[in-house]
């Protein structure tokens, strides 16, 4: 058996301290076996090297540096301080397994989840009767905050690399504007949701009850990469603020470049920030 800590205090879950190896195998292997981690080979690696480090009992050895090292192929010389790319996965993977819970994963008896703040798994017993939706909130109780919804940014390119790079930056964004307090995010979009942000980005907005939409594109022209990011009121459609991105590249390096890209864009997320402030301040006036 191995024993694994957990900081949740929740009256109607079972925090259990301990669970087989053969189980949380057996859970991390639904999880991995999901449409959607299946269609992400770093978020798959990263979930799988710290299962597999809790395991080995070697929880401490969790840390950016090692994540880096062993899932995201970071060279020796990575710097935590300098370099959010852990960080930023990480969001990408806590937002996953929120996803996984409330969709595929509802009846699992297990709840694998990352507390912000560590990269140290928790394990968790669910219980099977009810829906794990029913039974703890693993998303945050919005309250009266302005709601963002980040859209999936439109792209004609098709690769691996492509995808993973606007996954990773949509997932940026939504990270970044979290960090404000008053600001609720919509980062995940049924089938028929994302058929509605491809007829009408702002009727879809409407649809999930946005007050702002960051909305934009990703396109890889031979050895061309362009981004452009916008940020919508939704009632009027009105553009707050707008960033772009634009570099020559060759093929092999667009991993080079995505730090780069990230740096920018954490940049944009602050900007948009300022202007969603400014806009309720406006708004609040004219109410008066």
């Amino acid at each position: 058996m191995i024993e694994v800590a957990s900081h949740l205090t929740k009256s109607n879950m079972e925090v259990n301290t301990f669970f087989s190896v053969d189980e949380i195998k057996h859970q991390s292997g639904l999880i991995l076996n999901s449409p959607l981690f299946k269609s992400s080979p770093i978020l798959s690696r990263f979930l799988d090297f710290i299962v597999g480090e809790t395991f080995q009992n070697r929880e401490l050895q969790i840390k950016e540096y090692s994540i880096a090292i062993h899932v995201l192929d970071r060279s020796r010389d990575f710097n935590p301080k300098g370099d959010s790319i852990v960080r930023i996965h990480a969001g990408r993977l806590r937002r996953a397994l929120t996803e996984y819970y409330l969709t595929q994963g509802m009846y699992d008896p297990i709840i694998i989840q990352i507390p912000k703040g560590c990269y140290v798994p928790e394990f968790i017993a669910s219980g099977t009767e009810k829906p794990i939706y029913q039974q703890i909130s693993l998303l945050p109780q919005e309250g009266h905050k302005s709601l963002v919804a980040v859209f999936p940014l439109r792209t004609s390119t098709h690769k691996d690399d492509i995808d993973e790079l606007h996954t990773m930056l949509e997932e940026l964004l939504g990270e970044e504007l979290l960090k404000y307090h008053d600001i609720a995010v919509i980062g995940y979009y049924s089938m028929d949701m994302k058929a509605k942000i491809k007829q009408n980005v702002l009727e879809a907005g409407k649809m999930a009850g946005a007050d702002y939409i960051v909305t934009g594109s990703l396109i890889c022209t031979g050895q061309h990469l362009r981004v452009l990011i916008n940020l919508l009121v939704t009632a009027t459609g009105e553009v707050l603020q707008s960033k772009s991105f634009e570099r020559n590249i060759l093929p092999p390096s667009i991993i080079e470049i995505q730090d780069e890209i990230f740096q920018n864009f954490i940049g944009f997320a602050n900007s948009c920030y300022q202007s969603i402030v400014q806009e309720n301040q406006k708004s609040a006036r004219h109410r008066h």
